[in-house]
């Protein structure tokens, strides 16, 4: 089966010998999950923080990096398991399992979208400028959950967590787009692109701004050190602009896609930035959501002026509901991905008041029970019904979040809702812990 063939590498099978991950490399998928997955079935939108969900956004990350180049910035590269990410085989599985992992993680998103009905230059022109403008208008939900937290620099942590595998390799999926020749929109794409890249200045580039902030808040800047802990809405975000981008068919639902990303951004990173300035309290810059603020509106401006709307006078309208459907494609998945960031947030406020409220479950049969051993660590996953883990004998941490760490003895019970990312870590020399799906009331 290719599937497995591909999740077979040992950079993705193998279990991670600690919570965090010491190279680009190493990118551990459970790949055991496959026996979960139904293959006729897409990912639903209603349950897209499934665990099903992110095995797939995994899988497919994995295999769309392997067009980008990765080496550790800080250490000497393995050169083992550098070789063995970048190997023809790897090569080969990814290109047998891409379409198939794609339809299932993009199909029904796609088909949650309609365009219909015959669109104009001035009508698509005239909609996206109101749906940016909304945007424009509306209060920052991310300001308000972060900054309503018990705990806000956790919560704005585990935020910039969900940004990094993206923004330390920012504009990559762009990149794939500026090699050929459609006219003069495709120097205007490479004008964004280079923007990002901070014109050659190592120092400007967005990553690297990225990577200095990253370090002020205390977190690791080192390209998927936090893979455990990306949920499958921040990884679908990375994954469809390199699903629209790697297949050309789709480069006018890329110009859409663009357009949205970049004009919105330029209001959403004021947000951010004052997320920034007002939980860290000025001991942390701001200046990359600010870069974004300034410079995204011109991003925006050319997205729209100087490639979208050359390329639709140029080969005709027909190509708008292409543009609108990769515009109204990703706001969607934006939406997805923030309301999943939120539940996160909520959950680890309440870790205090799940593990109050576990202790009325007494009936403990039908538990799956699991043995493990001193420093063993479990991928990160996700249970699709709400459950109750219990510590039978010996000692772990369960983690949620880097900075949300609960550690549990025998005796000690948690309800772990459905959705939410967790993993754990055996703090002792056996453990002995039980799972047991749970209604909760």
């Amino acid at each position: 089966m290719a599937i497995e063939s591909f999740l077979s590498c040992s950079n993705f099978k193998d279990a991670p010998k600690d919570v965090f991950m010491a190279s680009p490399y190493q990118r551990p998928c459970r790949p055991q999950d496959v026996k979960a997955l139904d293959l006729s079935k897409s990912v639903n939108l209603d349950n897209y923080s499934s665990n099903e969900n992110l095995l797939i956004q995994r899988a497919i990350l994995n295999a769309y990096e392997l067009d980008l180049v990765f080496l550790p910035s800080s250490k000497a590269v393995n050169l083992k398991e550098f070789k063995t990410f970048y190997s023809d085989e790897n090569y080969k599985n990814a290109a047998a399992v891409l379409a198939s992992f794609e339809h299932l993680a993009f199909s029904s998103l796609e088909k949650s979208i309609n365009v219909s009905g015959y669109w104009t230059l001035q009508d698509f022109v005239k909609y996206t400028k109101t749906k940016i403008k909304d945007v424009a208008n509306s209060e920052s939900t991310l300001y308000k959950k972060i900054t309503g937290s018990k705990d806000p620099e956790s919560a704005a942590r585990f935020f910039f967590i969900q940004c990094a595998g993206d923004f330390l390799s920012e504009a990559s999926a762009m990149a794939r787009n500026v090699l050929g020749n459609y006219g003069s929109a495709t120097s205007e794409l490479f004008k964004v692109l280079i923007d990002e890249y901070g014109y050659g200045v190592h120092e400007k580039k967005h990553s690297s701004i990225f990577e200095g902030m990253m370090k002020d808040v205390g977190l690791n800047e080192m390209i998927h050190y936090y893979w455990n802990f990306y949920t499958p809405g921040s990884l679908s975000l990375i994954n469809y602009f390199h699903y629209i981008s790697k297949n050309h068919s789709r480069f006018f639902k890329y110009l859409g896609a663009l357009y949205y990303t970049e004009a919105t951004l330029a209001f959403t990173t004021k947000s951010q930035s004052k997320i920034v300035n007002d939980v860290f309290k000025g001991r942390v810059s701001s200046l990359y959501f600010d870069e974004h603020s300034h410079i995204d509106i011109h991003h925006g401006r050319m997205a729209l002026e100087k490639i979208i709307i050359p390329l639709v006078e140029l080969h005709g309208e027909y190509i708008i509901p292409d543009i609108l459907a990769g515009f109204e494609e990703f706001a969607s998945l934006q939406d997805i991905a923030d309301e999943e960031l939120y539940r996160h947030i909520e959950v680890h406020d309440s870790l205090d008041e799940l593990i109050a409220k576990a202790k009325n479950y007494h009936d403990v049969s039908g538990a799956v029970k699991f043995e493990e051993v001193l420093g063993e660590v479990s991928v990160s996953h996700i249970h699709n019904n709400d459950e109750l883990f219990m510590v039978d004998e010996g000692e772990l941490d369960l983690y949620f979040s880097p900075d949300k760490v609960v550690q549990m003895k025998a005796g000690d019970k948690i309800i772990i809702p459905s959705g939410i990312l967790h993993l754990s870590k055996i703090t002792s020399e056996k453990c002995l812990y039980s799972v047991k799906h749970i209604e909760v009331v």
